[in-house]
């Protein structure tokens, strides 16, 4: 009976932090994997609690049991419906013709993944000017026998602009483009402080010539390249979505045209004066407590790097604070570049991202339809950060996520969007 009443009441709480919005920096933080870790294993979370209370009932005439069992169930329900209904009612939004491979639903139990690819690992498509490292790529390719969309697809990862690399969390989703007959370029671009808002947007740029002059080669059409990118890899693909050649921005070697046919970012900051003061909002994880220290150790063996100072995170990427280079906050915000020659966009972001960078996401939805430019948004509810990122195979959120993806790259790809 005891055992019985625990697991109800874990099985609840871990549903129930699908439903808590953090306001304090700390609880942003300390939630932000159970958050991610629950809206993944929502489904088995809910089933469970069914199952507690149909044990806690039949066999016990428990109602503690069943009470909190149902109650774990509904919530888990009322998350995967809520999910399932957004992307829905997006995906009847473009004007897609059905594409190869194509996820048959917003979610289901267990998303098998496609054999329908190849991958060439660490090709080199230039050099970074600045510290002469080469600029590598991972490139995911529909097989041999596979028809090729003729689609060109350049990733960003993401991780604060100073952490991740290519092929971080995206395996599976890269797998599923490519089945699609898509090409994938997956970018290692340079990190700071080695590179600046500068620097980062030479190896983007780049890795676009790159990709155009290789179009031949990689069976794409070089007039529908598509930027994509997570977290801080997003805000880089709008910047270089909406910069093409750029007199400060296109490194002065690159004369050939850098334009997109589209852009993707999943939860990418669009406003980085409005970011520099969300991480304000957060823990600074400069290490001044014991408590601080604890968590950054956390990190460092969960995620495998050691995190810097949260504040300053913006003021290395870009060289200070608003107040002291407010011209860089504007140029590095794609916010800051809407007109006419912004190309089809598609926003995907987490309502309880604990970044806090939703409002402006909303913000720039907004002011792209203001403009007269093709934008959807999908706004996924009760969602974090990274939600894309941890075991899509089961996450509700994940696969919603590219299940509006593909569409949107398939009317992409057959011109129902432009």
């Amino acid at each position: 009976m005891i055992i019985l009443r625990a697991l109800a009441i874990l099985l609840f709480i871990s549903s129930g932090v699908t439903l808590i919005k953090p306001k304090t920096g700390w609880g942003k933080l300390s939630l932000f994997i159970p958050k991610l870790f629950s809206g993944t294993y929502i489904f088995w979370i809910a089933i469970l609690g069914l199952f507690t209370a149909f044990l806690g009932w039949f066999v016990s005439k428990d109602i503690f049991s069943l009470v909190f069992g149902i109650s774990a169930s509904l919530i888990g329900a009322r998350h995967i419906y809520r999910i399932i209904k957004r992307s829905s009612d997006l995906s009847r939004m473009l004007p897609a013709v059905p594409s190869n491979n194509w996820l048959a639903r917003p979610w289901t139990v267990f998303w098998q993944g496609t054999t329908e690819y190849t991958r060439q690992q660490d090709v080199s498509i230039g050099t970074h000017l600045d510290t002469g490292n080469d600029l590598l790529i991972d490139l995911w390719l529909p097989a041999d026998k596979m028809n090729h969309s003729g689609l060109g697809i350049i990733y960003l990862h993401g991780s604060g602009w100073h952490y991740g690399h290519k092929d971080f969390g995206t395996q599976h989703f890269f797998r599923h483009l490519a089945g699609q007959g898509h090409v994938i370029a997956d970018v290692e671009y340079t990190l700071a402080p080695k590179a600046d808002l500068f620097g980062m947007m030479a190896d983007i740029k780049r890795a676009i010539e790159w990709m155009k002059n290789q179009s031949d080669d990689l069976k794409i059409d070089p007039n529908h390249i598509v930027l994509m990118g997570g977290s801080a890899g997003g805000q880089l693909a709008l910047l270089a979505a909406y910069t093409p050649n750029h007199a400060l921005l296109d490194p002065q070697d690159i004369t050939s045209d850098t334009s997109v046919c589209a852009v993707v970012s999943y939860y990418g900051p669009p406003d980085l004066v409005a970011q520099f003061k969300r991480f304000n909002e957060l823990p600074a994880l400069n290490g001044s407590s014991k408590f601080e220290r604890k968590f950054m150790s956390y990190l460092e063996y969960r995620f495998g790097f050691q995190p810097i100072p949260v504040h300053d995170l913006l003021p290395n990427f870009l060289g200070g604070s608003p107040t002291q280079i407010p011209d860089l906050y504007a140029l590095g915000s794609p916010s800051h570049h809407i007109g006419l020659h912004c190309p089809p966009t598609l926003l995907l972001q987490g309502t309880h991202d604990f970044s806090g960078a939703a409002p402006e996401v909303r913000k720039l939805y907004e002011a792209l339809k203001q403009a007269g430019q093709t934008v959807y948004l999908l706004e996924l509810p009760d969602s974090d950060h990274g939600f894309d990122l941890y075991k899509p195979y089961w996450s509700p959120a994940a696969q919603a996520a590219t299940y509006v993806t593909e569409r949107f790259l398939a009317a992409i790809r057959n011109g129902s969007i432009q």
